[in-house]
């Protein structure tokens, strides 16, 4: 297991929101409510476009943070928790960083906090996910 130091950050990612992606999230859901499956409805809503549900965020991934090498077995996700901006709607731009904001050791546990930011193409914020991930030492 290999972690740099605290504060170090993924390269920018940018990635295009399509209508498709939102679609088959939500179908895979079962969600019914209309501004996320149609434009018309979306924008009677007061929305740009079609918009992503909230959970949607979990499925915007950046680059891998340089220097961070934990193991493949082992990983338990501790937490997530998200703090929503402008609502992310089909088309936009999200450009995805990730940081390493904290780092706790107890014992054979590793607690690394990760804070991943989504900026649209406006550069205003539209997420801010924070996760921890518990690492056993000695896995593998």
């Amino acid at each position: 297991m290999n972690i740099p130091p605290v504060g170090t950050e993924s390269p920018p990612f940018s990635q295009v929101i399509e209508t498709g992606a939102i679609r088959r999230f939500v179908e895979a859901l079962g969600l019914e409510y209309q501004p996320y499956r149609d434009a018309d409805s979306a924008r009677a809503a007061g929305y740009r476009n079609v918009v992503a549900p909230p959970t949607f965020m979990i499925t915007l991934h950046g680059l891998p943070i340089p220097g961070l090498d934990l193991p493949e077995a082992g990983l338990i996700h501790g937490e997530q928790t998200f703090r929503y901006g402008e609502p992310v709607v089909a088309t936009d731009v999200i450009t995805v960083v990730s940081r390493l904001t904290d780092v706790k050791t107890r014992g054979p546990l590793t607690f690394l906090t990760l804070e991943t930011k989504g900026i649209n193409q406006d550069k205003v914020v539209a997420f801010i996910s924070t996760s921890t991930i518990i690492a056993r030492e000695g896995q593998s």
